[in-house]
């Protein structure tokens, strides 16, 4: 890439961001918001049904070709160069047949209709008297014959591109043969304030890329850090100096940041844990390090120390997977500068493993499956209320994803990270293939200062409060429409990735260590489906078209699943990013040239195009706060979680945590 065009796309980028946050743009986009809204009239045929035409046909998924079912549609009459005429609405059974009687006489005088057929997608949000209002949207349209005259006129069997699934994708997600249009986008309100955080950090970005772009030398890591907002480690530091680099920082970091580590106890020896990342499985890239860490605690009289920190590094040119390593080296305490700098380097191991597995996998990837299996199957169920407000808009901010973290050789995690492309997918790959609702709930708290797991039961417990209210409110309605629930659970099950043991960095290869909390661990004595001789890895919710006891119990406890996972697990993990990852000199996704150094060495720092991506998408990502439970901006977030969850407050408070800040949806 030229001088000339890389300091050309770094002002285009500027440029834009700038325009898109001015008054007018923001009129186009809440105009182009509103375009796709169904104009449908609520008026239906006067005449007795023997005076009507009728339409008829059936509708598929194109993915699977099994019923689109319960879905909205309308009849309309096409016209060029004037307003299209509305004629009849009507909605598929569950089989995805349609019988929508129409008056021809509403396409005009002396004017055959061309029949056009809408397929209507809804949303649905909630007045002042907490009832539901929907928002009707066309999602497709297919086009009838021309001049029908005839009394029934059969549109036959259709496929829709509803929601389908991508075949390509080895996990169950959503496929656009369009990557710009996606069929649920961001609330407006979130636009904007992406707009405006991007409006600001942008520039910064652009300056730095241009500058170096001139002179490869500048600017200085020292100068990229003041230009970008203090995080909390820098504004700890000027409080209190030297507390983010002290052991009790990294026991609370561990426990309760960004990655909250889930540890293991020694068997022998109950107050014994550690935490380890190891990497053998995975390929390594040319630029960074790869090092095998392990740290070590002792609990004693009721805090979490560390004892020891044993690293194990690859060879400068041991790329391939189970490549010859160093021999370990063990740091303790009492070693000085070296301690520091065996921190630094665990800390880089935890932020990148958590960004990958705890961030992109188990929240944006994992839960896209459920956001899929959701809006195609959910729309008389009322388990639609409870779980489309957390599911919308994942799909365009996984799309987004895509290009900004992950992208071979441009996203985040694979330029800035240790692994290549394929080493990283495969760590996605094996992570996620254990991922499963039945048996989940949080860890148990390992000590006082684990506040984590305290505020994760906490919430678990109001999530377990809501989701009872919710079923004892809608309990018939959603018997009576068991059938999209049976559905959701096919589709979840059979889109599934294939089932396979924990194994590579999640692997617990010990003989004399084991998990000290198997709450949040796959179930293996479960019984798993399978499919086409593949074991899936989700158990379905329920294999019946009519509700048993346990499938409703079931229901319940993916309900309570999902939410957990798109609302407080996602923020913790989100909103934590720039806490350690935004000083550089703290952490980073990976170290340079032996990671052994001083924090004030740049050849050990991540280089200058690296830092200044690091920070600015870290910003970004933080920056963002539309769509939290309390604020309900949306205006769909059901009134019996905004209520348990405030009565709660003073608790989370007591907890150091404010329960406001807890995002409804994974929507950055």
């Amino acid at each position: 890439m030229s001088k000339t065009k890389t300091i050309f796309d770094e002002l285009k980028a500027v440029v834009v961001m700038k325009l898109l946050n001015t008054p007018i743009a923001q009129r186009l986009i809440e105009e182009k918001a509103a375009q796709k809204i169904s104009k449908s009239q609520e008026d239906q045929p006067t005449k007795p049904i023997a005076q009507l035409h009728k339409a008829t046909g059936q509708l598929t998924f194109s993915d699977t070709k099994k019923p689109l079912h319960n879905i909205g549609l309308e009849l309309w009459d096409r016209d060029i160069g004037t307003p299209n005429d509305y004629l009849a609405k009507g909605i598929t059974d569950q089989n995805g047949r349609f019988e929508i009687y129409y008056d021809p006489e509403k396409a005009g005088f002396k004017d055959a209709p061309d029949l056009e057929l809408r397929v209507i997608d809804n949303r649905i949000t909630f007045n002042s008297n907490n009832q539901p209002v929907y928002s009707n949207r066309i999602a497709y349209i297919i086009k009838g014959g021309d001049n029908v005259t005839e009394k029934v006129y059969d549109f036959g069997t259709l496929t829709v591109p509803y929601w389908q699934y991508n075949p390509e994708s080895p996990f169950a997600r959503i496929q656009l043969p369009n990557p710009e249009e996606t069929p649920d986008d961001y609330a407006v309100g979130r636009k904007f304030q992406a707009y405006e955080a991007a409006n600001t950090l942008t520039p910064i970005k652009a300056k730095h890329i241009i500058a170096n772009t001139l002179n490869p030398n500048e600017p200085s890591i020292t100068q990229i850090q003041a230009d970008y907002p203090p995080n909390l480690t820098r504004e700890l530091e000027k409080e209190i100096p030297g507390y983010t680099r002290s052991d009790e920082y990294f026991v609370l970091r561990i426990l309760n940041g960004m990655n909250p580590c889930l540890l293991k106890r020694n068997k022998s020896n109950p107050n014994q844990f550690k935490v380890t990342f190891n990497w053998d499985n995975y390929e390594k890239d040319n630029e960074h390090d790869l090092n095998n860490v392990e740290a070590f605690f002792e609990l004693k009289e009721g805090k979490l120390l560390p004892t020891a920190i044993v690293i194990q590094s690859r060879y400068p040119d041991s790329i391939a997977p189970h490549s010859p390593l160093k021999d370990p080296v063990t740091y303790t305490p009492n070693d000085g500068e070296k301690w520091l700098q065996a921190k630094r380097i665990f800390r880089t191991n935890s932020l990148f493993t958590g960004e990958v597995i705890e961030h992109y996998a188990k929240a944006h990837v994992q839960m896209e499956q459920y956001a899929v299996a959701v809006f195609r199957n959910l729309r008389k169920n009322p388990i639609r209320l409870m779980l489309s407000p957390h599911l919308k808009s994942i799909i365009n901010i996984n799309r987004r994803g895509d290009d900004l973290l992950v992208e071979p050789k441009i996203g985040l995690f694979v330029t800035n990270g240790p692994l290549t492309y394929p080493g990283f997918l495969q760590m996605c790959k094996e992570v996620v293939a254990t991922y499963d609702w039945k048996g989940w709930k949080p860890r148990q708290p390992l000590c006082e200062a684990h506040a984590y797991a305290k505020i994760a039961n906490l919430y678990w417990q109001i999530l377990t409060e809501y989701v009872d209210t919710f079923f004892q409110k809608y309990q018939q309605e959603i018997v009576q429409e068991w059938i999209e629930i049976r559905r959701l659970s096919d589709d979840l099950v059979e889109h599934s990735m294939a089932y396979q043991p924990i194994q590579g960095i999640m692997a617990n290869t010990d003989s004399d260590y084991e998990w000290y909390d198997r709450n949040e661990l796959d179930k293996p004595d479960l019984p798993r489906p399978t499919i086409n001789g593949q074991v899936k890895v989700l158990r379905p919710i329920t294999v019946s078209d009519s509700p048993s006891v346990a499938d409703i119990d079931n229901l319940k406890e993916l309900c309570r699943y999902v939410i957990f996972h798109t609302t407080l697990w996602h923020t913790w993990v989100n909103d934590s990013q720039t806490d350690e990852g935004g000083e550089l000199a703290y952490n980073s996704l990976a170290l340079r040239n032996g990671s052994f150094g001083s924090e004030n060495d740049p050849a050990i720092a991540p280089d200058i195009i690296e830092a200044t991506n690091q920070l600015y998408i870290f910003s970004v990502l933080n920056g963002i706060k539309y769509g939290l439970i309390l604020k309900n901006e949306d205006d769909d977030v059901p009134e019996e979680l905004r209520t348990n969850l405030a009565r709660y407050k003073q608790q989370f408070s007591d907890l150091g945590y404010e329960v406001g800040n807890i995002r409804t949806l994974i929507n950055i």
